[in-house]
């Protein structure tokens, strides 16, 4: 994982180079770069003191959570929402006046982990790059705004890979000096003779698809005149910590139930319902919703200490209760934050009857939410999870420690893992977001054969050969994917990187892809194995001028290692552990 406060760039300089889209370079003496944590359920409000007529506002969590972000001028007016499932934004903040201006960043952490925010506020020159993120919604046409400086400039945009963008680009005048209707959601222009105070285009950009796309839009100044920052360098500064909405209720009106223990209960929108669970002994609770809203969940004991805050946004909640042998009665409550009400079960289950595999089933998910299953896996099992087709769907296995067993997050809604929990029966979590604007009902098997590891998005057969995470946005302080035009030096670079097998045993399969592609294509290791402790050193590249290359490596124990986003240009070694 990359530290923002070391290398996330500062939008200042020149960026050379036709591979460049995003330059990475020291922040310089005038921006302030801040980290400040977010606990789960907070939500933090952050100063920002805007001395230049525009600043370059970048912020970035640790990638643990999602996040959502609001920006609002000195005038309280909202410049930016951002309710994505990440947690970054990137825009430029214009301050009219000529005296400092503050502005506010709003930052909510929807996760049940502490997320590291980096928060980094640069003033803007003229050959300053700026770098703006919108989520452009499924199905419509949005225009945005953006200026460009220098005697020309360079435009570079890229979608997060959902779905498909068409772009047209016109100038000050309304004339149209690009346009793009390809198949994909990435393009590119020059802008050639700029006025010298810098000119206002605007973008139209179509997305084709049903779900949203983070998209990412740079504009590289070219054929300026360097100037040095003179003014007041701006700072960021933590104004208030508050709890979000779900686990204090918020403006929720709450509902008291007229019942007690486990069985089934309706939450109405915008609810906040509350029973009481009397427990004796060890109870495992699990409780369920419909798939028809995202719930939250906040548990306490009778001496009315929060034991669980469970805020994600899944309508799924687990909890292992210890009660003493006298019993004692703890309270639930639960938060539905959508628009329709959900039929939620409360069970309370004695942790000793919970013998042999236990997971298979369907599951139903709401739009641009989520849901978790747990697993017990008492033996070598293969998992298949698959919806049913029309919408992405994005997995994580964790296991009873909470580390990480297998990830899929590529662009169908398919799936397949294999566990071995080593004779015992263990207990494992299956976490799946929905990520497009209609249900999706998940089914998981075990044990089933002639299933491949993917799926399309519609219904249809598996193809069998095994699938990676979708290509990252590219961020700031990163390259991602295919270079433009001719190659250039990183064509020439030396690509010679060492495979270590650092795993304990064998490696039987090796994989490795540019990062802006989906499969993983061949296995490089054919029917060949590499013996552990042992290195292979190999040339990485596909024929273009791409720097970044992800890693997946296979066990002889079917465990799965991923290693992501390498410059093999820079870096002579990849470790699996």
């Amino acid at each position: 994982m990359i530290s923002l406060r070391a290398t996330l760039m500062a939008f200042s300089g020149s960026v050379t180079g036709p591979a460049a889209v995003l330059a990475l370079a020291a922040s310089p003496a005038f921006a302030a770069v801040d980290e400040y944590p977010v606990e789960p359920s907070e939500r933090l409000q952050i100063s920002l003191d805007v001395c230049s007529a525009e600043s370059q506002l970048a912020v970035r969590g640790d990638t643990g959570t999602d996040l959502d972000f609001e920006v609002t001028g000195p005038d309280g007016d909202v410049l930016l929402s951002d309710t994505g499932i990440d947690d970054y934004i990137s825009l430029v903040l214009e301050n009219s006046s000529d005296e400092c201006a503050q502005f506010n960043l709003y930052v909510s952490n929807l996760g049940e982990e502490k997320n590291d925010v980096t928060v980094v506020l640069t003033p803007v020159l003229e050959g300053s790059t700026r770098v703006k993120k919108y989520l452009i919604q499924g199905e419509t046409t949005e225009t945005h705004s953006f200026k460009a400086c220098g005697t020309s400039a360079k435009v570079s945009v890229r979608g997060d890979g959902d779905t498909d963008l068409d772009f047209i680009i016109r100038n000050s005048d309304g004339g149209i000096v690009h346009e793009d209707d390809g198949t994909s959601d990435e393009t590119s222009a020059e802008l050639a003779g700029l006025l010298s105070d810098c000119e206002t285009f605007e973008i139209e950009v179509t997305n084709l698809g049903s779900v949203y796309n983070a998209m990412m839009l740079v504009v590289e100044p070219k054929g300026y005149t360097p100037t040095q920052f003179s003014g007041t360098a701006p700072t960021t500064t933590l104004t208030a910590t508050t709890a979000t909405g779900g686990d204090e209720g918020g403006d929720l009106a709450t509902i008291e139930a007229q019942t007690s223990g486990p069985g089934e209960y309706t939450a109405a929108p915008n609810t906040r319902f509350v029973l009481d669970l009397p427990v004796c002994g060890v109870q495992r609770l699990e409780v369920r919703g419909n798939g028809a809203s995202d719930l939250d969940f906040a548990l306490s004991d009778s001496g009315g200490d929060e034991i669980l805050n469970d805020v994600d946004l899944s309508d799924v909640t687990f909890k292992t209760l210890e009660a003493p042998s006298e019993c004692e009665t703890y309270s639930l409550a639960v938060s539905n934050i959508g628009v329709t009400e959900n039929v939620f079960e409360v069970a309370l289950i004695d942790p000793a009857t919970r013998t042999g595999e236990i997971g298979e089933g369907e599951y139903l998910i709401g739009a641009n939410a989520a849901t978790k299953v747990a697993l017990q896996i008492c033996g070598k099992t293969k998992v298949t999870a698959r919806g049913g087709g029309g919408t992405d769907l994005d997995f994580d296995v964790t296991d009873g420690a909470g580390s990480s067993v297998h990830s899929d997050y590529d662009l169908t809604d398919a799936t397949e893992f294999t566990i071995d929990p080593e004779g015992q029966c263990k207990d494992y979590q299956i976490s799946v977001s929905n990520l497009g604007e209609s249900g999706n009902t998940l089914t998981i098997a075990f044990g089933k054969e002639g299933a491949g590891t993917a799926a399309g998005k519609q219904d249809g057969p598996y193809v069998a050969g095994p699938i990676r995470p979708r290509p990252p946005i590219a961020r700031p302080g990163q390259i991602i994917g295919f270079r433009k035009g001719l190659p250039g030096a990183d064509a020439q670079a030396n690509r010679n990187v060492s495979l270590h097998n650092n795993t304990g045993e064998a490696l039987v399969s090796l994989y490795w892809s540019n990062s802006a592609t989906i499969g993983w294509g061949e296995d490089k290791l054919a029917d060949n194995t590499l013996a552990r402790n042992q290195q292979w050193n190999v040339e990485v590249t596909d024929g273009s001028a791409a720097c970044l290359f992800d890693f997946r490596a296979v066990t002889a124990s079917d465990r799965e290692i991923e290693v992501g986003q390498i410059n093999v240009c820079e870096e002579g070694a990849v470790f699996f552990e």
